[in-house]
């Protein structure tokens, strides 16, 4: 009888591999001098983030407790690099040159029934942020947005749309902006047949 024999070679265990050390250790071994003078590198390195500043057109709380506010934003030419949902930009104010990440809420141009030009944003108010500050606006204020930034989502692999009988969307709080936008593709513009299921969270709950 023909016995087979089958021989393995076992990888070293993962505490013995050789991997880089982090910046974060490696730092405190760095001359004084040195560390200086990286710090102060970055600190005069230059913001190339190309601005765009654009008026506010609405604003106005969209929960009862004051927390959450809706906001329209005029945004002109840059509206048209907005693609998929579930990008996202970077806002700042006059005031404050600290910029705020945003989730744009309404659609993109290409896939609205009714452009104006306009991006949606729901904004949480948190004290000390620029965030509030952008609740704290009226309507005719400035602001500065940068370029439009992510992927956003693959909506597009949702196809062919009868080879799938439903869509489940989960979010939380306003986290939510984000998938509103593509429930609103999918059961307001693209008048699919599919079963939409929208499922928010909220703080406290499972």
């Amino acid at each position: 009888m023909a016995a087979l024999a089958l021989l393995s070679v076992s990888s070293p265990p993962p505490s013995l591999l050789l991997r880089p050390m982090p910046s974060s250790l490696l730092r405190p071994f760095l001359p004084l001098r040195r560390r200086l003078s990286l710090a102060a590198a970055a600190a005069a390195r230059p913001d190339t983030t190309l601005w765009t500043e654009a008026p506010v057109t609405t604003i106005h709380p969209a929960s009862a407790d004051g927390s959450l506010f809706h906001t329209s934003i005029y945004t002109g030419d840059l509206a048209s690099s907005y693609t998929a949902p579930g990008q996202y930009l970077q806002v700042r104010l006059p005031v404050s040159k600290k910029p705020s990440f945003l989730a744009i809420a309404s659609p993109p141009p290409s896939l609205d029934l009714s452009p104006t030009g306009e991006f949606e944003f729901l904004v949480k108010k948190i004290a000390g942020s620029v965030a509030e500050l952008l609740c704290g606006l009226r309507s005719g204020d400035a602001i500065e947005l940068s370029a439009v930034m992510g992927k956003g989502f693959e909506i597009h692999r949702i196809s062919p749309a009868d080879a799938f009988q439903s869509i489940l969307i989960f979010a939380t709080v306003s986290g939510i902006s984000f998938q509103t936008t593509t429930w609103k593709i999918y059961v307001l513009i693209s008048r699919l047949e599919i079963d939409v299921k929208l499922n928010l969270g909220r703080k406290g709950e499972l």
